[in-house]
């Protein structure tokens, strides 16, 4: 069973045991990236609170999504119904399925008070040392050349075509095989939406530290942590009114959200967690 299936299956464990928030709102813009502007994000709401992201630029597959899904169809309904477009291969639909799914384990990360720690840098405490080989599956550029000024040997695995020209003091392919020879590894949590994490992972296996980081990593980290991920880099919503707002307003998201990271070694594991629900937050 792949990483999709299995964090899917998580999610129907939890809705089992915990009687999940409804949806309160969704935004859904339309993708408009350009260079310079801020990553455009869609949004799913909670009743609690909380809130789960998706990468809006996609470009043409994601068109028309407001007007395929309608706030006030959703508003009032779990959010499981949208969850489970993420098993669609439709990069849409599962681009909002992961949303939701994201909006469901921030709830949970929330009443069950798992400790995420506020993220210092976008590496998720990766511990970089000098000799260390970085194998980087999708092209961050901030990050890339913060490995360059550290003089860290670096391979970067990209499939938008566009990337692959670009030159440096590093390797960039399209090619995930490349990763076999790195001993510590980053990949964004957009392969999810590809289907190519569970590829990646493979191709990684001899890794010492592979982390998931993005703002769409805020999903429950069982099925990574099985796999040997050590870590999750991922974005929590402080105040989801103004996160839409800074969106709407071309803000990005601003100071309505907080890097995190969530640890294996810090994280008892679902089952344990479940094991701690109130009384009053079963499902009835």
């Amino acid at each position: 069973m792949g990483v999709k299936s299995e964090l899917l299956g998580w999610i129907d464990q939890v809705a089992a045991v915990i009687t999940l928030p409804v949806i309160t709102d969704l935004y859904l813009p339309e993708p408009q990236p350009h260079a310079g502007s801020p990553t455009e994000f869609g949004v799913v709401v909670l009743a609690d609170g909380m809130a789960g992201l998706y990468y809006a630029w996609l470009g043409d597959v994601q068109k028309g999504m407001n007007a395929r899904y309608h706030t006030a169809d959703y508003r009032g309904q779990s959010p499981l119904a949208l969850a489970g477009l993420f098993a669609s291969t439709d990069m849409a639909d599962c681009s909002l399925g992961l949303a939701a799914i994201n909006a469901i384990s921030q709830s949970v990360f929330k009443s069950l008070r798992v400790p995420l720690i506020a993220a210092t840098d976008s590496f998720a405490h990766l511990d970089l040392q000098a000799g260390d080989h970085v194998g980087m599956v999708g092209y961050f550029p901030s990050l890339v050349e913060r490995l360059q000024q550290a003089q860290i040997r670096l391979t970067i695995i990209e499939k938008k075509a566009r990337f692959l020209k670009f030159q440096g003091a590093f390797e960039i392919s399209d090619d995930p095989g490349r990763l076999a020879g790195c001993n510590k590894i980053c990949t964004t949590a957009a392969t999810l939406l590809n289907d190519s994490m569970d590829e990646i992972l493979a191709h990684a296996s001899g890794a010492e530290e592979i982390i998931v980081i993005g703002p769409t990593a805020g999903f429950l980290p069982d099925p990574l942590f099985a796999r040997r991920v050590s870590a999750l880099g991922g974005m929590q919503i402080n105040n989801a009114g103004r996160a839409i707002a800074n969106l709407k307003a071309g803000r990005g998201l601003a100071d309505a959200a907080s890097k995190y990271v969530l640890s294996q070694r810090h994280y008892a594991g679902l089952p344990k967690l479940l094991e701690q629900v109130h009384p009053d937050q079963l499902t009835g």
